[in-house]
Order: C-alpha cells, then sequence, then structure tokens
C-alpha cells in the first residue's frame, strides 16, 4: 500500500523541489538499484505526486536503504552518510567533513558544479544523491531509519607531526631558496620576558604613544636588548623589495607586551611613558605564570586592538561600513582548538586549521567582505568567490596565534621567513605582485606546551621549570656577581635598581639606591626574596646586618599623604588656631606661623575655621 504526501514529511518536500524530467531520471536509476538488490519494484508512475509517492515508498525502507549505504556507496560516501545522520540537524557540513576527511563528495543533481574558475567535472554518485535530496539537508524521516544501522563517525583527531624538518624549500623573487626551519621554545621566555617588563615599566622606559598606546620607535629598541630571545625574527630581517610586505620596526612581540600589559591593566598611559597599575604592582609579587594566565584570559575579550589591523595589505578595515566582527569570539574558538591538542606534539598550521573547521570551532570575522580590499577597493574587493577563509580569518589566526598565543608562552612555534611561505594569496588581485600576506605568513608549525596545556585548562597545576644550581654569589663585602647561565635580563635590571654595576657580571650593594627603588615601590622584602631564592646557602652576615640597617632606615621616616599647608599673620593666630576646640585635631603646628592641614581633613579645616571668624585666603600674599 503506498504512502500519501502527508506520511511522507520531509521526504516528500525534498523531492517536490525536482521538476519532473529530474524526478523521471532519479526515478530510473532507482529502479534499476531495486531490481540489483533483488526487489520487483512497481511500475513508476508517470505524474510528479505519484512519483514522489513510489520513491518514498522504497526510500523508507530499512532494508533497501541499508543495502544502498553497504553496495552503492565509496568509503568517502558512506562517511558523508555517518556525518548526516548523527547531525543534530541531519546536515552535512561540507566545510567540516573536507576540513575533516580531506575532500568532499558532489552531492547535488547536477553533473557539474560552477565554481569561480570554471566548470568542475566530478559528477555525483546517484545513490549519495537519494541521502540529501537538497543537497546538504538529509530528510528527518530517512535519518531515523538510518541511525539503525549507520555507525557514528570517527572522533577528530589531530594530525600530529613526529620531526619537524631542518629546513624548508621556498620560491620567491623569482629562485628556489632553502632557508632554516626555526624552532622557538617560549614557556621559559615568556616567564623571563613578563618579569623584565613590569621591570622595565616600573622603572619608567617604556615610551608609548599617548593616544594609541603603542610602544615608540625607542621603546621597541629598548624591549629588544631586555627580551630573552629577542623577536621571533631578527631585527634586521626585512623583504628585499621596499614594496613588499614589510616586519615593521615594532616587530612581534616587543608589540605584543606593550599592548598585553595595557589589555590586562598591569600598565596604564601616563604622558608618554606606561607606568605600573595597581594591579601591575600586586602582580611583581605574584608567581609569573599566575600572572601569564591572566593576560591570556584578559587579551581573549580585550578590544584595545583587532589582529586584523596588524595585516597592514588588507585595506578598507575602518570603513564605515563595520566591514569586521569583534576579535573576542575569533580569539575564543581558536582558545577552543588548542585546547584539544595534545600536549608536547607538533602539528602543521594548515592541519591545525582543518582541525580547528572539523572540530567545530569555525569562526568568521569578516562582516561584509565586500568592503576588505587589496590595492584596489573594486577589483581587490576580497568578496568575490574565490576568496577563502583563509586569506582574511586564517591571517587573523596566524597573528592572534604568533602575536600573543606564542608571546605569551602557550605555543611553540616553528618559523621560516614570511615571504615565500604562503601561495595561497598568488589568487588575490593585487597581491600577486606580493610574495606574502603578512608578517605572520612564516608560521609553519606549532606545539602546545606545558604552560599553555595548564592555562587552557587541560591540567590542574603547573610547575614552572627552575635550574638547581644558583645564579648569583654574594660576597661578604656586598659584592653580587653572576654565576650561571640561568641569570636573566629582568635579574640583571632589578639588581640594577638597588646596585651600582661594577663590571659586567658583578654588582655592589648600594645604601642610596637601595633606599631609591623602596621610594619607587620596591618592597625590602621582594629584594631580601630575590637575594636568598639565587644565592646558595645562608646569605654573609654583613648582608643581612645591611639589609636590617636598611629596613630600619626605611621604618623611621613614613609619607602620611598629601597635605596643605597654611600661613598665619602671626604667631599667635597660628597658636589660637592651632589650640582651638575644634581646630586642633584638624591640624598640626608647623614653626611659628604655619600649620599643615592633611588633604583628608581640609573640608572640616574649612568649616571650622570660618566658625572661628577667619577664611582660608586662596590668594596668598
Amino acid at each position: 500500500m503506498k504512502e500519501t504526501n502527508e506520511q511522507l514529511g520531509s521526504l516528500y518536500k525534498m523531492f517536490d523541489q525536482y521538476t519532473l524530467d529530474e524526478l523521471a531520471k532519479i526515478c530510473s536509476k532507482l529502479n534499476t538499484l531495486l531490481k540489483k538488490a533483488g526487489i520487483k519494484p512497481d511500475k513508476t508512475p508517470t505524474r510528479k505526486a505519484d512519483r514522489v509517492n513510489w520513491m518514498g515508498t522504497y526510500l523508507k525502507d530499512g532494508e533497501v536503504l541499508e543495502y544502498l549505504y553497504h553496495e552503492h556507496l565509496s568509503d568517502l560516501e558512506r562517511s558523508a552518510v555517518q556525518e548526516a545522520v548523527h547531525d543534530e540537524y541531519a546536515r552535512l557540513d561540507r566545510d567540516l567533513f573536507e576540513a575533516k576527511y580531506g575532500d568532499v563528495p558532489t552531492t547535488t543533481f547536477s553533473s557539474y558544479a560552477y565554481g569561480y574558475y570554471g566548470m568542475d567535472k566530478k559528477k555525483a554518485s546517484f545513490p549519495l544523491l537519494i541521502f540529501f535530496l537538497n543537497g546538504e539537508m538529509m530528510p528527518k524521516d530517512m535519518q531515523r531509519h538510518l541511525k539503525a544501522f549507520v555507525p557514528k563517525p570517527p572522533d577528530v583527531e589531530a594530525p600530529s607531526v613526529d620531526q619537524l624538518p631542518e629546513s624548508v624549500e621556498l620560491r620567491f623573487y623569482g629562485e628556489n631558496k632553502t632557508v632554516p626551519l626555526v624552532r622557538h621554545s617560549t614557556e621559559q621566555a615568556a616567564i623571563n620576558d613578563l618579569t623584565a617588563l613590569l621591570q622595565l615599566v616600573d622603572m619608567g622606559k617604556v615610551s608609548v604613544s599617548a593616544k594609541t598606546g603603542k610602544p615608540t620607535k625607542s621603546c621597541i629598541k629598548a624591549l629588544w636588548k631586555i627580551l630573552s630571545n629577542g623577536d621571533f625574527y631578527p631585527e634586521d630581517l626585512e623583504a628585499p623589495d621596499k614594496y613588499d610586505v614589510q616586519m615593521g620596526d615594532a616587530g612581534i612581540r616587543p608589540f605584543a607586551w606593550v599592548m598585553l600589559l595595557q589589555a590586562a591593566n598591569l600598565a596604564k598611559i601616563s604622558g608618554t611613558k606606561l607606568e605600573l597599575s595597581r594591579t601591575g604592582r600586586t602582580a611583581m609579587q605574584k608567581p609569573a605564570h599566575d600572572i601569564l594566565a591572566k593576560l591570556w584570559e584578559r587579551w581573549i575579550k580585550t578590544k584595545i586592538l583587532h589582529e586584523m589591523s596588524r595585516i597592514d595589505m588588507i585595506k578598507g578595515q575602518k570603513s564605515r561600513r563595520r566591514p569586521l566582527f569583534a576579535a573576542e569570539n575569533g580569539r575564543e574558538k581558536i582558545a577552543d582548538a588548542l585546547s584539544e591538542l595534545n600536549e608536547g606534539e607538533w602539528i602543521k598550521i594548515a592541519d591545525f586549521f582543518n582541525f580547528l573547521i572539523a572540530k567545530g570551532h569555525r569562526f568568521n570575522i569578516v562582516r561584509d567582505d565586500w568592503s576588505l580590499y587589496i590595492g584596489d577597493a573594486n577589483h581587490g574587493s576580497l568578496g568575490y568567490d574565490h576568496v577563502t577563509w583563509e586569506h582574511i580569518n586564517g591571517r587573523f589566526a596566524r597573528a592572534f596565534l604568533l602575536e600573543y598565543a606564542a608571546t605569551l608562552g602557550l605555543i611553540d612555534v616553528a618559523l621560516v621567513q614570511p615571504w615565500g611561505a604562503v601561495t595561497d594569496h598568488e589568487s588575490l588581485w593585487g597581491a600577486d605582485d606580493y610574495y606574502c600576506l603578512s608578517r605572520y605568513d612564516g608560521l609553519r608549525a606549532l606545539r602546545l606546551n606545558s604552560l599553555g596545556a595548564w592555562i587552557l585548562g587541560q591540567k590542574e597545576a603547573y610547575t614552572p621549570v627552575f635550574h638547581d644550581e644558583p645564579s648569583l654569589r654574594i660576597l661578604p663585602n656586598l659584592e653580587i656577581t653572576s654565576t650561571a647561565s640561568r641569570g636573566t635580563v629582568s635579574d640583571e635590571l632589578f639588581l640594577d635598581r638597588f646596585c651600582e654595576r661594577t663590571s659586567e657580571r658583578v654588582w655592589r650593594m648600594s645604601l642610596p639606591k637601595l633606599l631609591q627603588a623602596v621610594e619607587e615601590g620596591v618592597e625590602l622584602t621582594t629584594i631580601a626574596d630575590f637575594l636568598r631564592d639565587r644565592n646558595p646557602g645562608k646569605l654573609p652576615q654583613p648582608v643581612q646586618v645591611f639589609l636590617d640597617d636598611a629596613s630600619d632606615r626605611v621604618g623611621r621616616v613614613q609619607d602620611m599623604g598629601e597635605a596643605r599647608l597654611v600661613k598665619c599673620t602671626g604667631k599667635s593666630l597660628a597658636r589660637l588656631i592651632a589650640n582651638d576646640t575644634s581646630l586642633k585635631k584638624l591640624c598640626i603646628r608647623a614653626g611659628e606661623n604655619y600649620l599643615v592641614v592633611p588633604k583628608e581633613k581640609e573640608k572640616p579645616f574649612r568649616t571650622a575655621l570660618r566658625k572661628l571668624g577667619y577664611v582660608l585666603n586662596m590668594q596668598g600674599g
């Protein structure tokens, strides 16, 4: 007995989109397959509605579906059915599928699909068409029958690399060149650099634009010297052609650190310098890895900068049409993908992007791609069909991964020079004469390290890697000598704050410099703990005596806050005010004719003074 249109439900609705001639071809092919399965089908009807009912009768038969699935689909096509059957919406996500399996079968009825470069002569498999009647969606009623025997698809695995090559061959500026693949372990570098940056800011040596907060050229040079491994690329590395994409004065890691400190409110702009906030001063007393975790959390949500603004080649980003979405969602999706990597395993950047998409973390930061362009707003628009996800979103991801995830020490990276590293931009109008699209194109592979696994929630605790050997030797004559390779720039910067440097690796403790450091906000206990942590055994007695004496001196003179100095015309008036019942608790006598009024008591002082019959004259004289 044939089923009615109402009983066929979603299957009927999907069949209804085809013409009578198309249904005739589908019926003919289905008729042939049914006969191969040993089923003698009823005669094919001629009316459209009857043909739909005829096909629906067999395509809701579990045995028929199982036969078609097992006997007439390739492995790739069976995978497509698995993904749709076990999808909540019975949908085949083609981008996700291609990222996971490396290819995607044609599921449309047409024999040919048209793309930007012309006709794709990949013919659709007829049985597969039966499972995807509108190209991507599977009929819900068919999905219910298929779930009985179609297995769940395999989980997505991150394709790791056992060993990276020592060098890579690139083609740029008309010739092939073999360039080294340089690995950067970032975990310890980030810990050292954070401490050094906080010291440098506290010393008032980080200059920025008062308007944008971006580092100045002089600041970048200072940062180059104190970062433990410099930048990811040599300072003098630039494109041979001045019109090509350049690394830029700000580099990558120096620029990132300045923005990160501001985004996390560890530092704030004061004139043309950065100064530590109260949060920043507190951070100097905490373990560096805890602060790095906080920096990562704050950067994910920050609006201080959009990573796309660092892709200089892509113009139109400041269009009134606001072509970009906020960066937060893209950052979160990338972080989610990173959190699912295996710690300690290298993965190629192209494989990471496929993994990200296959795991369902695909994102889009582009609101209006027609407003973005290269070279010319018309011909070079990025709204054309041949512009891929990686052209824009992939460049955003590279910038975020290298400039922020790697700088903060979550991932180790393997790099080549950017020119010639990626060639997909050659298909873009206006970019075919350039050898890269951004300074981040050289990111070749990444590896989630121990710090990153902890920050991203893979493990509950993180143990910093410290060397056992002491890094300083503190002598009884108050000299301090750097003794081990473990000595870091941050240690040297800190020693410079309370010691006089007498040679490249020798300092001498100085009471005036130590007191100046305390006045600038450095805790004396921090200095003592620093020396004990890096010196073998107990501190020499003369050094301990020196620190105790300094502690005593620090406690004897205290800053009681701001106050107003008031001058009286005579000592009798000063005595009268200072001894008045209401005023004597609000001011302090200072010499014969002067009174000192603490800032927080100024308002009640003025009120009581008026009651006494006088007023605080702000004109002076």
